[in-house]
């Protein structure tokens, strides 16, 4: 009998959010949940709000595992608060719960640790959102319980820039 393959974790890709993902992406939010916890709104997400998003953030970004296209996220820089956060993290609805949405979150913030000058990143889910909050102190995200309210939870996580010929998670 043939040995059993062996195991090969996944292959990770950061890269630049392309617009013609937008459509992928706005199909993601499934749920009247989804859509009101990324745009405050009970509409249908459309592709054109997706795209909007890209044009206020500073950056934004798709995760692809395998070659396959599993989430998105974007960093926004506040140059007068003089620190960054991390919105609008959406993961394929197929492969939720598996660790898409922590590799996404540790690949932005190696992005940041190493490409730009803040000592740590925010990042704000809804606070009946328990999924997105684990997935946040999965990635090592804390609660910061007095910048929260009723309806956001904020956690922050410190940046570390990352030692030499130290590779991105």
């Amino acid at each position: 009998m043939p040995d059993p393959p062996a195991f090969r974790p996944p292959v990770f890709e950061l890269r630049p959010f392309a617009l013609p993902e937008a459509e992928t992406v706005a199909a993601w939010a499934e749920s009247p949940q989804d859509v009101l916890a990324l745009s405050g709104a009970g509409d249908p997400l459309t592709a054109g709000q997706v795209a909007a998003w890209t044009y206020e953030a500073d950056y934004a970004f798709t995760l692809r595992r395998d070659g396959d296209l599993v989430a998105y996220g974007e960093v926004v820089e506040d140059v007068v608060e003089q620190d960054v956060e991390i919105q609008h993290l959406l993961v394929a609805p197929d492969v939720r719960a598996t660790g898409v949405g922590r590799a996404l979150l540790s690949r932005l913030c190696a992005f940041l640790a190493e490409a730009r000058p803040y000592p740590e990143v925010w990042l704000r889910v809804g606070r009946d959102d328990a999924p997105a909050a684990a997935c946040a102190r999965a990635a090592g995200f804390e609660a910061v319980p007095d910048m929260s309210g009723p309806r956001f939870l904020w956690l922050k996580k410190p940046l570390t820039p990352p030692a030499p010929g130290d590779a991105s998670p």
